[in-house]
């Protein structure tokens, strides 16, 4: 048995010698930036709260160290062509869209919550800081509360194509009448300069779809016991 091992071993050594010596050196340093490009992108990932993203590439990290162990002396060139595919498609794909979303996330992100003490100023309805938010593109996001119940329910805002805030629209849910739901949407519109450029009240019941007045929708709150956001 002791034999048998010896001569494994001889075996290895001997390829290992007849190994050029430039290419064992460029096999370590490849796997090496494998290593470090996955263990980076995980710390990414993580940062920006993508925890999933982060563990499967944390571990991706951990299986290249131990494959680079074990192919100290003995490089696999199939292999290293298997990983740079992969790294290209990640870098690619996955880490490309996960950017792209990041990046529309903190450009909507200050219209956001963020703005809510302007919105103050301006009598345009604020969004309550427990709200979940939607990112839909570059343009668009959504934030919403987190059950149905009365009261304002939802805002969209809406950027031009130089990311200015075009328009923002909120919702609020009423008590149903005869079964029927009932809402309040208030539209505020902005000039290009940032400033409102008109606001809509709007009140809807089944097929009864009309224009209303601030007062009117001020009213309609009032009598539903439903507390004022702008």
């Amino acid at each position: 048995m002791v034999s048998i091992f010896i001569i494994i071993v001889s075996q290895n050594l001997s390829e290992a010698m007849d190994m050029p010596k430039p290419k064992i050196i460029l096999y370590r340093i490849c796997m090496a930036l494998g290593i470090i490009w996955s263990l980076s992108a995980a710390i990414w990932e993580y940062r920006i709260e993508n925890y999933f993203e982060a563990i499967i590439l944390a571990l991706f990290a951990v299986v290249l160290i131990w494959h680079t162990i074990k192919k100290w002396h003995k490089p696999d060139w199939g292999q290293m062509a298997y990983l740079g595919f992969s790294f290209v498609f990640l870098s690619f794909f996955y880490l490309r869209r996960d950017y792209v979303k990041h990046q529309n996330k903190l450009r909507l992100d200050k219209f956001g919550p963020p703005l809510n003490a302007r919105r103050v100023k301006l009598g345009i309805p604020v969004i309550p800081v427990n709200w979940q938010a939607d990112y839909i593109d570059d343009q668009y996001a959504k934030w919403s509360k987190k059950d149905s119940t009365i009261g304002h329910q939802s805002k969209r805002i809406f950027l031009d194509s130089l990311h200015r805030l075009d328009w923002e629209e909120d919702d609020y849910n009423l008590k149903r009448a005869d079964s029927v739901d009932r809402y309040v949407n208030i539209r505020t519109n902005y000039s290009k300069s940032g400033s409102v450029d008109s606001t809509d009240y709007r009140y809807e019941a089944r097929m009864n779809n009309k224009t209303i007045s601030r007062s009117q929708a001020d009213s309609i709150f009032k009598a539903e016991k439903i507390q004022k956001d702008y």
